[in-house]
């Protein structure tokens, strides 16, 4: 019966913490890439009520029109209408954000990059603008189900008013409760016990 037992008590130990190895990996693999990010780059986010700002020779204005019960968005960069313009209810949010990208490797701001990071009417769905101080940019449109690969597209739109997305997965925000992600750590410490216990009860040989 104890060796029984004990057996029991490994093989429950093992499958809990099987079950609770993925989880707890994605948990500490978003936790990395944040403080990663943290390291690199310094993200600041830019006052847009004003519709216009000139930052490290980008001029950068925003557009709001009334249409019906909703609002026309438009961004003009450098006096050209970008492509994203969109119809969106005027009560759920600011739509439109400027930050700036600086690299905490340089001591100066000259190399600053801009993002305009606009939320769809969707909110699952954003376009970023990337710009240089050589007036250069490119665009990158990023959903909540086909997540860029690039951690630095997730960082700005947790920055621009979604901060529950996570970079691979949402294990850490997936719950409004602080105390959540503290639950799959207790039940693999649970199942460590377990095992240990199991270890511990085995049947030792009797000598004569």
């Amino acid at each position: 019966m104890k060796k029984f037992s004990s057996i029991f008590l490994i093989v429950l130990g093992v499958m809990i913490i099987l079950a609770t190895s993925n989880p707890l990996y994605l948990m500490y693999k978003e936790k990395q890439i944040q403080r990663s990010l943290n390291m690199t780059y310094t993200i600041a986010q830019q006052d847009v009520t004003k519709n216009a700002l000139e930052i490290n020779n980008n001029n950068i204005k925003v557009i709001d029109t009334p249409k019906n019960d909703l609002i026309h968005v438009e961004i003009l960069l450098n006096g050209e209408k970008l492509p994203g313009s969109t119809d969106v209810a005027p009560a759920n949010g600011v739509w439109v954000n400027v930050l700036t990208i600086h690299k905490n490797e340089e001591s100066s701001n000259e190399n600053d990059s801009v993002a305009i990071v606009q939320t769809m009417k969707e909110q699952a769905s954003w376009t970023i603008y990337y710009i240089d101080n050589q007036q250069k940019m490119t665009a990158k449109h990023v959903t909540n189900e086909n997540r860029s690969n690039d951690p630095l597209d997730i960082y700005l739109i947790k920055n621009s008013g979604a901060p529950m997305i996570g970079y691979y997965s949402d294990i850490n925000y997936a719950s409004g409760n602080p105390f959540a992600t503290i639950i799959p750590i207790a039940i693999a410490i649970s199942g460590g016990i377990l095992l240990l216990i199991g270890f511990l009860i085995i049947p030792r040989r009797q000598t004569k």
